[in-house]
This record gives C-alpha cells, sequence and structure tokens, in this order.
C-alpha cells in the first residue's frame, strides 16, 4: 500500500453566538449534516484513514465526531498546532504522517488549500467539510480527488 493523505477541512461552523471564541465554535445545521455525508464518500472510495490528526477547535472535534460511524477505528491525535496554522506549521505536524496507509489532517483554511498547493502544485478549492486525497510517490505528492459536500 502506498501513503496517502487526506487533506480535510472542518464542517460549516455556527456564529449564532457572539460570545463564544472562535476556537469553541460549534457546527451549524448544515455542518452537522454534511460531515457524516462526506464520511460515507469517503469510505466508499476507498480512502477510509488510519490516523487522523485533528485541530483542537470545537468544530473539528464535533466534525470527527459526526465521522465517527466511518473512522471509528482510526487513531486520532488532537493537536493544538493545526488550529490557525500556517504551511509550515502543517508540515511539522505532517511529520508523524504514516509511512504505508492514509493519514488524514482536519483542519481549517486558508491552510487546507495552502498545504495541498504546497504538496502538489495544483490549488483547489476547499469549502467546508471538503476533503481531498493525495498520493505520494517518490517523493511527489498528486491530488487524487476532490470531493466536496455540495457534489455529492
Amino acid at each position: 500500500m502506498q501513503r496517502r493523505l487526506i487533506v480535510m477541512r472542518h464542517a460549516k461552523s455556527s456564529w449564532k453566538n457572539p460570545d463564544l471564541i472562535d476556537h469553541d465554535r460549534p457546527l451549524n445545521k448544515r455542518g452537522l449534516r454534511d460531515a457524516p455525508k462526506v464520511a460515507d464518500a469517503i469510505f466508499e472510495k476507498g480512502w477510509t484513514p488510519d490516523l487522523i490528526l485533528l485541530s483542537s477547535s470545537t468544530r473539528t472535534r464535533q466534525t470527527l465526531e459526526q465521522m465517527s460511524h466511518r473512522f471509528g477505528e482510526a487513531q486520532t491525535k488532537v493537536r493544538s498546532g493545526i488550529y490557525h496554522a500556517s504551511v509550515s506549521d502543517l508540515l511539522i505536524e505532517l511529520e508523524d504522517i504514516l509511512e504505508v496507509g492514509t493519514t488524514m489532517i482536519l483542519g481549517h483554511n486558508p491552510g487546507s488549500e495552502m498545504l495541498i498547493n504546497t504538496l502538489s502544485g495544483e490549488w483547489h478549492v476547499m469549502p467546508t467539510a471538503a476533503a481531498a486525497l493525495l498520493s505520494e510517490s517518490d517523493g511527489n505528492w498528486t491530488v487524487v480527488d476532490v470531493i466536496r459536500p455540495k457534489e455529492i
């Protein structure tokens, strides 16, 4: 099996409570609907992650909770360094990527889009709950496919 990376942006979050700090914002109704739908699409495409690195924010943790029906057996690591990370920060977080298998990094924009661009040289728009699969061969990363909730 080759080394693969899923770069995923958290599902849609709520701005309903203005007293919450950004880190603590939960998912809204659309986010709660889209996350399991994207998990089903990832599962059906055979991308199921073996390891998930995720931001410490409430919305990323809730996104993963909504996907747990498909990813329950994956090892997960909450990483505060993924929250509002730069590309350099994300590359450091990816030092723990699996040598063989599929790792998912579940975070935020613009980091998700910039990470995909940095690794592959391609630009992909990553709306909320979007997931991109990258595959590594001889040190080069290629975007295999992108799942966007509105396209499912």
